[in-house]
């Protein structure tokens, strides 16, 4: 055991985790969920959002997410919806056409930017686009995905995500944000 941390215990699709408790760059005292290389809780999530994706009738056409622990997560729930996805990248790579930034502020990065190529900015033209990431906490990070997808004509149908902070909703999987958009999760996290 670990000296000098408190953990708390996340139960979500049957599965028990021991997150610790650390303060974020913000302050704010979070649980440390990290789903980088957990097959086990990637493969039920991915599952669980996928169907309740196609409950909801929502239309799909290809995934988008941030690196790095957005994108495990939306590999597998691309590779179960059979369809692409895209990850925005948290710096410039040589390899990127006219890299397009997109100002971003998470509660465990702070303020940021995130950079798409002109190639893979083209692939999400004309497309229903699914944001997928591993924990909605504030929602900051989804609304700056959703200000980009607006200002360049972009359409996002969803926000799928393992965990949702805060406080349980009615039917513990479905919310909608201030857009209207359906935010779908497995679980939920207090906020400690």
């Amino acid at each position: 055991m670990i000296k000098n941390c408190k953990f708390y215990t996340l139960k979500v699709l049957g599965i028990e985790r021991k997150l610790p408790i650390l303060e974020s760059p913000s302050g704010t005292k979070i649980a440390g969920f990290n789903i980088v290389g957990d097959m086990e809780l990637l493969k039920l999530s991915s599952e669980y959002l996928g169907q309740k994706l196609k409950d909801k009738n929502i239309k799909f056409d290809i995934v988008l997410t941030t690196e790095l622990k957005g994108l495990p997560i939306a590999q597998e729930v691309a590779r179960n919806l059979n369809c692409d996805y895209i990850c925005l990248r948290k710096a410039k790579k040589c390899y990127m056409l006219n890299p397009i930034a997109i100002k971003s502020n998470s509660i465990t990065s702070g303020d940021s930017q995130y950079y798409i190529s002109q190639t893979e900015f083209e692939k999400l033209k004309n497309k229903n686009i699914i944001f997928v990431d591993d924990v909605y906490s504030t929602g900051e990070t989804f609304k700056h995905i959703l200000k980009f997808a607006d200002n360049t004509n972009l359409k996002i149908t969803a926000c799928l995500t393992i965990l949702r902070e805060g406080i349980k909703n009615k039917d513990n999987v479905l919310e909608f944000n201030s857009n209207n958009i359906p935010v779908i999760c497995c679980g939920f996290l207090p906020l400690p």
